[in-house]
This record gives structure tokens, sequence and C-alpha cells, in this order.
């Protein structure tokens, strides 16, 4: 599965990892296993967030599914070209 993520992190410092697929949102929570390490905010019409509880958790769920970490413009871009297809 083609996969690719945004990393950013919120008001209290902890990384989240955005990600999103030609294949859909829900493809990609049946999918990714995240692990005890990373909790997971899933609904329904959008992207699924992943949060980082441990340093380091990212990287190995990044390697493990290789997913492909974008840039802010290069996120946006790929967004679009995709298509409201990934939000389903």
């Amino acid at each position: 599965m083609q996969l690719f993520g945004f990393k950013t992190f919120t008001h209290g410092w902890q990384y989240v990892l955005t990600v999103m697929s030609p294949s859909g949102a829900r493809a990609v929570d049946e999918f990714i296993d995240p692990g005890d390490d990373v909790s997971v905010e899933a609904r329904d019409g959008h992207l699924t967030r992943y949060y980082e509880k441990r340093e380091g958790a990212f990287d190995q769920l990044i390697a493990r599914y290789d997913i492909k970490v974008l840039e802010r413009s290069e996120w946006d871009r790929t967004k679009t070209a995709l298509g409201a297809d990934i939000y389903s």
C-alpha cells in the first residue's frame, strides 16, 4: 500500500503523524497496526492521526510500513492530486 505521512506536533509538543493513501482512510486504518507506543485518532471522513507515546516509535512505524514522510508543500500537492478518495 502506498502511504504518505506528514509530521507535526501538538501544543504540548507531542509528535503527530497524519497518514493518507490513495486507497483511502479506512484502508490505512485496517493496514497499520500502530503497536503500544503510538495512539490512534481515526474518525470517518478524516485522515488518521497517530500520536507518539515513546520517542522513536514513529521512526519504527514509518520504517515498518514504508511511509513516505512529506514536507508541507509536498503534502498539500499530493493531497490535492489524490482527491477526496483519501477520506473514504
